[in-house]
């Protein structure tokens, strides 16, 4: 925050507030106030915690920015540092246009959007929501500028988004010394329910986003295969068309978790000594709900396919309440469309329901249409290495994010 405060504070037109939290975080709010604005601001946030990292797996330090052979390595690159560092530059060219502005363009970065924590995007709705309720919409993470090929293949526009659960799997059984095998074994128990947990697919589960998203991707997919199963899904109403063509896009994981409740084996614990039989062993799954999925049938699911009668599935957490989508009429979605597509001409702009959380999930909740981007061209292997080990992002797609943020947020703010 003290860093974002430093790379703004001073700048003719912007005004700065660091929110201290307490627990050694803050959050931070900048507003580039335009001349004469007669229309609401438009809000960009993004947050500034990381995912933690096991330095011994990286090739260089987790924590200390790294470039080499054009990519820039470390913890945050993607998720989602490289976006605030672009916002923040683009905020500073706009500044000196401010006078050709019609409405503030306000700044947050928020201090605990990987943990959850009152730190956070709750604590600013909570605490200091007056600095930046009076937004028309919001610009945050959780979309995808996705490449292929050398070229930009699609752009994705986050408007609704998955919600997390965290399910808990625990196995009972005898303990004993390890030197006699017991057939009720909790750990074997355990694993047994994994195993087919890890085989099982929830039922294919379409929203009007869902469907419009695969139906744009259909207008530029080259597979002839893939083509005609994305055409189906956003078009057709025969649930056994649906699900035959659901089967084929679900060879690609990230189009399987954008169709149906994801289910993932996080976390296993059992046994405490090498000699020792545990009498119990349990598993941490993390559940991603499609926007209205309820989590009590999951969990009956779950008990349902693990077919393990020492192993119990649970979940602490109360059902929420989805917000609503974010509308793809707006001038923000329709600013990014005009940024995107001169940036890229010949790609498509897809709305988008993001497999993962994010802090703009409150604001929609709040009343602030929100869309999600993550500004920087990305192939999918670096997409995926976003909470992984060697995280990465080409450091022309930095400059590409900027560039980006300056158009979309010039022509939504323009008189």
């Amino acid at each position: 925050a003290q860093h974002l405060d430093a790379a703004l504070r001073g700048v003719a037109g912007i005004e700065t507030h660091i929110l201290d939290m307490g627990d050694h975080r803050a959050n931070f709010v900048a507003r580039l106030r335009a001349t004469a604005p007669t229309r609401r601001p438009v809000l960009v946030m993004g947050h500034m915690d990381t995912v933690g990292a096991d330095p011994t797996k990286w090739l260089s330090p987790a924590w200390t920015p790294t470039v080499r052979d054009g990519y820039l390595y470390g913890r945050g690159t993607i998720d989602d540092k490289g976006s605030l560092a672009a916002t923040v530059v683009a905020l500073r060219l706009l500044a000196p246009q401010r006078a050709t502005l019609d409405r503030d363009i306000i700044l947050l970065g928020t201090a605990a959007e990987e943990s959850g924590g009152p730190q956070g995007i709750d604590g600013v709705v909570t605490k200091h929501f007056d600095l930046i309720k009076d937004a028309e919409f919001a610009l945050n993470e959780g979309g995808r500028v996705r490449v292929r090929d050398g070229r930009i293949y699609s752009i994705n526009i986050q408007v609704t988004e998955k919600q997390s659960y965290v399910v808990t799997a625990t196995a009972k059984g005898t303990s004993g010394h390890g030197s006699v095998p017991l057939p009720d074994n909790a750990i074997a128990a355990l694993s047994r329910a994994l195993a087919r947990v890890q085989e099982f697919r929830m039922p294919v589960v379409l929203n009007p986003t869902t469907r419009e998203y695969f139906t744009r991707l259909a207008t530029i997919e080259t597979d002839a295969t893939l083509r005609r199963a994305m055409t189906t899904v956003g078009t057709a109403t025969d649930p056994a068309a649906i699900e035959r063509a659901a089967d084929v896009l679900s060879r690609d994981p990230i189009y399987s978790a954008t169709l149906r409740t994801g289910i993932a084996i996080t976390m296993i614990d059992g046994g405490i000594r090498s000699n020792v039989i545990p009498s119990d062993a349990t598993a941490t799954l993390n559940v991603r709900t499609v926007p209205d999925g309820d989590i009590a049938e999951v969990v009956r699911a779950l008990t349902r396919v693990g077919a393990e009668p020492a192993v119990t599935f649970a979940t602490r957490a109360a059902q929420r309440q989805a917000p609503p989508a974010s509308p793809l009429t707006s001038a923000l979605f329709q600013a990014m469309e005009r940024a995107g597509q001169a940036m890229a001409p010949g790609t498509t702009v897809v709305p988008f329901m993001s497999t993962g959380g994010t802090d703009g999930a409150l604001l929609r909740a709040n009343g602030i249409p929100t869309y999600g981007i993550l500004p920087l061209p990305l192939y999918e292997e670096d997409e995926l290495r976003m909470h992984g080990d060697n995280e990465r992002t080409p450091v022309a797609s930095i400059g590409w994010a900027t560039e980006f943020l300056f158009r979309t947020l010039a022509s939504v703010a323009a008189k």
